[in-house]
């Protein structure tokens, strides 16, 4: 299988990242490496680097006074444009009017040396036609009425006054901002009124901050085309704008998705927002943080940046950070399934692997349980989950199941007597759900019989139970001492 050709070392692997790395180095006044991003195989050899560099300076000053030239409008695909519309390895930067024609500044994939890898440069057509290009070294009529300190300066190859507008215009867009809300909630006041109440005011403000920022980009990008910054800073700003915009949405989401959960959460009862916070919880931060990690892949990536790399960077993370964490990985898990499943929930009574007590929390981490002895118990959610869980609270009704030890000198009609008078006693009572054999000898041994007495009493209350059983031992033991039977 043969190997891939390596990658270039100036990064013009796709039509956006070779006329960033061009600008880049004009900024950095280092031509001879951005004579690099020119085709100049058709200029002799021994002119060509002499030649190369006029020609990246006269490329320079194109850019910055090309119109409506933007970065962000190259595509960062290797392959080039794909959408069928021309030649896919062949792009257009900018488009030039002069003497009532038009000059592309293209760029064009090529292979400079055998073997080697594919990159984009400015095309040999485009290189030909730059001297043919007339630039105006004319300063706009406006610097005739700034002091020289405004002017002369530069900072990205735009003048101070420049920036001073740009600025000026972003703090007059920031005051107007709160008027554009109404004109704003003029928009979403129709889908409004399809919302509840409670979603209305939060859903407004939420919708209304991306969209303000929207229109404030959209009219400073106007104002950009006006005051008309150099190339690089064009480059720059275009990324600060991305990523005001990218910020904005993220914010609008994140809490679009946080008012998702408290709506769920509110749609719960009592009981149920207690044993599914915490996985409405976990669910609220996984959601954020997953939409806050996407935003900054795309705004990366949106600058030029390789994030596949990033990614698989993340990843080779991810696996070293499961590694070292697997017990804290276990627990987490362990806690979904607690909540998810709900074999108990917060506030329930019962046996938990031999521990009886209340569930006061179900956390990440563990789980906690206040005890008989009113102490409470952490138990890591891994262990917890395996645990054998005996809800009591679940209980629709409570088992009486006494069991007595009679003499074996009491005889066979008294104990018929006695388990017949046992059977009327607990189906006499409402509270009570007798066997079809409530009463019945279930042993016997040298000294004694072996009663049993099974039947429900009809109560998931243990206090109602401990009452009720304490009513029916007193009625049973009433029933011994009518019959004369003594116990063992």
């Amino acid at each position: 299988m043969p190997s891939a050709p390596p990658a270039d070392s100036l990064g013009r692997d796709n039509p956006r990242s070779s006329v960033i790395g061009f600008l880049e180095a004009c900024q950095n006044r280092d031509y001879g490496t951005a004579a690099q991003y020119l085709d100049l195989r058709r200029l002799p050899a021994r002119n060509r680097d002499q030649q190369g560099l006029a020609l990246a300076r006269k490329l320079e000053t194109i850019l910055n006074s090309a119109p409506g030239f933007g970065v962000f409008h190259l595509s960062q695909n290797p392959e080039g444009d794909l959408s069928g519309s021309g030649n896919p390895n062949q792009v257009v930067a900018a488009t030039i009017t002069q003497n009532g024609g038009s000059i592309p500044i293209a760029l064009e994939r090529v292979t400079l040396t055998s073997g080697g890898p594919q990159v984009w440069l400015f095309s040999q057509d485009t290189v030909a036609a730059l001297p043919e290009i007339q630039t105006s070294l004319v300063a706009p009529a406006i610097e005739r009425y700034f002091p020289p300190f405004l002017v002369k300066p530069q900072f990205l190859g735009t003048p101070v006054w420049k920036w001073l507008a740009l600025a000026l215009l972003a703090l007059l867009l920031i005051s107007l901002a709160r008027l554009l809300d109404r004109a704003l909630a003029l928009l979403v006041k129709i889908p409004q009124r399809h919302l509840q109440q409670q979603w209305r005011l939060p859903w407004l403000e939420t919708v209304i901050e991306p969209l303000r920022v929207m229109l404030w980009l959209a009219i400073l990008r106007i104002g950009i085309g006006i005051v008309d910054p150099s190339a690089i800073a064009r480059l720059y700003i275009g990324r600060g704008m991305g990523l005001v915009f990218v910020s904005s949405v993220t914010w609008c989401i994140i809490r679009l998705v946080n008012m998702l959960f408290g709506h769920i959460e509110m749609k719960m009862n009592a009981r149920q927002q207690m044993a599914s916070r915490t996985m409405l919880r976990l669910g609220r931060r996984t959601a954020s943080a997953t939409i806050v990690v996407l935003a900054i892949l795309m705004v990366l990536g949106n600058w030029g940046y390789n994030t596949s790399t990033l990614i698989a960077g993340l990843g080779v993370g991810g696996i070293a950070v499961a590694l070292a964490a697997q017990q804290t990985i276990a627990n987490v898990f362990g806690g979904v399934s607690l909540i998810g499943d709900q074999p108990v929930r917060i506030g329930e009574f019962g046996n938990f692997g031999g521990m009886v007590g209340v569930v006061e929390d179900i956390g990440m981490r563990s789980t906690r349980i206040r005890t008989l002895n009113r102490s409470v118990v952490s138990v890591p959610n891994s262990n917890f989950a395996g645990f054998n869980l005996e809800n009591y609270s679940a209980r629709d009704k409570i088992l009486f199941n006494p069991t007595f030890q009679i003499k074996r000198s009491t005889t066979d009609e008294q104990i018929h007597a006695l388990m017949e008078a046992l059977g009327k006693l607990l189906s006499g009572r409402r509270d009570v759900e007798p066997a079809s054999t409530p009463a019945r000898i279930i042993g016997i041994s040298a000294g004694s019989f072996s009663l049993e007495i099974f039947a429900y009493v009809r109560t998931p209350d243990i206090d109602v139970f401990y009452k009720a059983q304490s009513e029916l031992l007193l009625q049973i033991n009433d029933l011994f001492t009518a019959s004369q039977i003594e116990l063992a």
